[in-house]
């Protein structure tokens, strides 16, 4: 072999390892990127939740709540609701009316209804909630509104003084044997509309706020 064949064997060799280093790495697989951190919702400020109005401001009140016994329970308690809005009727007009939690200075239950819940083996239990309210504002107006308490805050009144803190209940749970008796001892009623104008001894009446 002379020199020239020499120097053409040793090109062909080098295109040879050139193409075979060239598969070799682009047969290795790619490694991975590394990923971009996501946002901390946990970081976002309060003032940003509050302008979207995902949190409420919880205001303190006092209040005096009267159990349908005539016990009477002062101290202070937390509202969240706006206010309430019914629909009332005067001299045959019926108006509709908003009243802010400030403007009201009572809400008195006149009746519970009753709402059946499902059958137990002893009977079949009920659901007392309140139907007939009668608001008194701070003007001296009262309103009475046919529709109930729709606020859970006024369902379930939690109540803080120097006793502790308790939660009272404008509601109740109740169960009708098959002989028409109550398991609370409440007498039958006797209207077909499951309407009731006495309540349990440990239930809230009257809820008053200063």
């Amino acid at each position: 072999m002379d020199k020239h064949q020499i120097m053409i064997a040793q090109n062909l060799f080098r295109v040879f390892l050139f193409f075979s280093l060239s598969l070799s790495l682009t047969a290795q697989p790619k490694l991975p990127k590394e990923p971009n951190l996501p946002n901390v919702v946990g970081s976002e400020k309060k003032e940003d939740r509050d302008a979207r109005g995902d949190t409420k401001e919880q205001k303190t009140v006092v209040q005096n709540l009267t159990l349908c016994d005539g016990r009477t329970v002062r101290g202070e308690g937390t509202i969240l609701t706006e206010g309430i809005q019914f629909t009332h009727v005067r001299e045959g007009i019926e108006y509709k009316k908003k009243l802010k939690m400030e403007e009201i200075e009572s809400i008195r239950i006149e009746t519970w209804e009753l709402k059946q819940k499902k059958e137990e083996k002893k009977g079949i239990s009920f659901e007392a909630m309140p139907k007939k309210i009668r608001i008194r504002a701070r003007s001296g107006e009262s309103y009475y509104k046919e529709s109930g308490l729709a606020d859970l805050k006024l369902l379930n009144l939690e109540i803080k003084n120097n006793n502790g803190t308790a939660t009272l209940y404008s509601y109740w749970i109740d169960l009708r044997y098959p002989n028409g008796s109550w398991f609370s001892g409440l007498p039958a009623i006797k209207n077909d509309g499951l309407v009731r104008d006495d309540c349990l001894k440990d239930v809230v009446r009257l809820i008053e706020w200063e």
